[in-house]
């Protein structure tokens, strides 16, 4: 176990963030001392990926732990998978192995460990689709927990998961999955009409590509653009209780998910407002996604949410639509 103090939070948003402690962990064996430590210290505790999907504070005075597990061992119909491996490393090895499944989620960022807690989803399919059992570690009872597929209590970019006392080290996932590649979501469908490509021709790596160019056409490379990816979920709630004045309900961009309830495009909602909201210097909205925030690798934690924020006011008395924040914010 290491531990170091003042450390940097890396972070895809740029903001300079330093927590009081970091601390590193690669063994099972290692979580005992991190408890004790953790005991003592008495500050608040945050789990920390590839830092892709968390809005942290300038300076965090707690403990940041990183957890460093990195194998893949294949067992039967499942595959083991350490909580550090990077999540499209791990869909390009699934992908290079004719594994059907993973090919949807290709070029999310962040971590296997990451992917759980907020059940990462795309064109068409969400993880929990694929997981049959997450390890964890509890900092507070200093217990080792394995937690079904149903014991996650996966819904709508959400888990169990989020906001606990576990630390993620092991994914365990499904490799018997179905053959039939996933092709339903529209964009993609768009993509194969517009290209002229034979449906029967595809297969994990063709469909993998396809995806990876439909994102990088719409979605900003973190490394290049500082982002954490859909800064809000699209918010699930009847038709019946949007308010629209001065708007058609075909306005907006909405899935129909059953006899009552319907799924409305968040980045939808923040195109028809977005001129109304006044200039942050330091944070914006992408130009070819509204629903990704950007910055200019100055921002403070501040200043990004006083600007998600505006969007949040300006949607409910538009809409009375009420948008959630995706990604995790740090507070002290």
């Amino acid at each position: 176990m290491k531990i170091l103090e003042n450390h940097i939070i890396i972070n895809s948003l740029k903001i300079k963030s330093v927590s009081s402690y970091y601390i590193e962990i690669d063994n099972l064996t290692c979580f005992n001392k991190l408890h004790d430590f953790i005991n003592i210290k008495d500050l608040p505790v945050i789990i920390l990926g590839e830092g892709t999907n968390i809005v942290p504070p300038n300076l965090f005075n707690g403990i940041a732990v990183k957890p460093s597990f990195t194998q893949i061992d294949f067992k039967d119909n499942f595959v083991e998978v350490g909580a550090s491996v990077n999540w499209n490393f791990f869909v390009n090895h699934m992908i290079n192995k004719n594994i059907n499944g993973f090919e949807n989620l290709s070029l999310i960022p962040g971590s296997v460990g990451a992917a759980p807690i907020q059940n990462i989803g795309a064109y068409g399919q969400e993880v929990s689709n694929l997981i049959e059992e997450v390890h964890c570690y509890d900092y507070k009872k200093n217990i080792f927990i394995k937690l079904t597929n149903e014991q996650c209590n996966f819904s709508y970019r959400d888990s169990l998961l989020k906001n606990t006392n576990l630390i993620i080290y092991k994914v365990v996932f499904r490799i018997n999955n179905s053959n039939k590649l996933n092709l339903n979501y529209h964009s993609i469908q768009s993509y194969i009409d517009d290209n002229k490509i034979d449906k029967d021709s595809l297969n994990q790596k063709l469909l993998s590509k396809i995806i990876c160019k439909i994102r990088n056409k719409n979605l900003p490379d973190p490394n290049i653009i500082p982002n954490a990816g859909s800064f809000f979920k699209n918010p699930i709630l009847k038709e019946n209780d949007i308010k629209i004045d001065n708007l058609s309900i075909n306005d907006l961009v909405i899935w129909k998910l059953d006899n009552t309830y319907s799924k409305i495009g968040a980045a939808r909602l923040i195109d028809l407002i977005k001129n109304k909201l006044n200039i942050n210097e330091n944070v914006f909205i992408y130009d070819k996604h509204s629903l990704v925030l950007i910055t200019n690798s100055k921002a403070s934690q501040n200043d990004i949410l006083d600007f998600a924020s505006q969007i949040q006011d300006i949607v409910f008395d538009t809409f009375n639509i009420t948008l959630e924040i995706e990604p995790t914010v740090i507070i002290n």
